[in-house]
């Protein structure tokens, strides 16, 4: 069985790769199950770098809370001046919760986020650090295009996803009229 090393107030843990249940109580701690001991925030960042598996589960109810924690992790990063995510980009995010699309967002990011960590693999040739660099803001950038569309949205105005959907129906529709009457032209001239 694996082993990663963790360390949890100056202790150093080797603990097993199956996921460790953390518990949060009412009062914000969370109690780690496995070193019977309570950890931070910061130890739950720790154990994300160090690819360690985890749930949270509310200690009163069991609810896998795991996601609105790991959402505080980030907070708490974004509020401490290491500010990574763009407010374009949260903006655009938050518009996608509700959206018939929001799964398929999810499911893009987590793709598109899993290419840009797998592209950060050592790379010994100097060459290849910058062709590295331009693949990952590609990355970057065809992730930002996805949101590109929801952006057009809020600066049109009153205008909804729905109907820029439908202009762009209609464009299609209005294209393949040209395209028949076109190929109708070409083939009354021969």
């Amino acid at each position: 069985m694996a082993r990663f090393p963790r360390h949890v107030k100056g202790r150093h843990v080797s603990v097993s790769s199956a996921p460790v249940v953390i518990k949060k109580y009412a009062n914000r701690r969370l109690y780690d199950t496995e070193l019977s001991a309570y950890i931070t925030l910061e130890n739950l960042m720790d154990m994300v770098k160090l690819d360690r598996a985890f749930v949270i589960l509310d200690a009163r109810t069991g609810d896998d809370i795991t996601r609105g924690v790991l959402a505080q992790v980030m907070l708490e990063e974004e509020t401490r001046g290491r500010a990574m995510l763009p407010v374009a980009f949260l903006r655009q995010l938050i518009r996608c919760y509700g959206d018939s699309r929001q799964g398929e967002v999810s499911d893009y990011l987590e793709r598109m986020m899993g290419e840009f960590m797998a592209r950060q693999a050592p790379d010994t040739a100097g060459d290849g650090l910058e062709a590295l660099g331009q693949e990952q803001a590609a990355v970057v950038r065809q992730a930002m295009s996805l949101f590109t569309s929801l952006y057009a949205v809020e600066r049109a105005g009153n205008r909804t996803v729905e109907n820029l959907l439908q202009e762009i129906m209609d464009l299609r529709q209005q294209v393949e009229t040209l395209q028949d009457q076109l190929a109708g032209r070409s083939r009354a001239a021969d």
